[in-house]
């Protein structure tokens, strides 16, 4: 899978789990506290989310970087 196939796809996932976590919390409001069950596995949804979301944009930037060649670094004798 390319960078830009699996970076779309962790965006759709998120997108969905997002919108799943949205639900869980709208339909759970009325209680807001602790013990509802409901409203805190929506929260839970919302940051793993927003986590995909989050390395579904770093992972294709990460594997750019490390598909450049590194630049060797210059020695003493070269700089003179």
């Amino acid at each position: 899978m390319k960078n830009k196939e699996m970076s779309r796809m962790l965006k759709w996932v998120a997108m969905i789990v997002l919108g799943v976590g949205v639900l869980c919390c709208l339909m759970n409001l009325a209680q807001f506290n602790d013990r509802n069950l409901g409203l805190m596995v929506g929260i839970g949804f919302l940051i793993g989310g927003s986590q995909i979301m989050l390395f579904g944009v770093i992972a294709p930037l990460m594997q750019r970087n490390q598909d450049s060649s590194p630049v060797a670094p210059a020695t003493t004798e070269e700089l003179a």
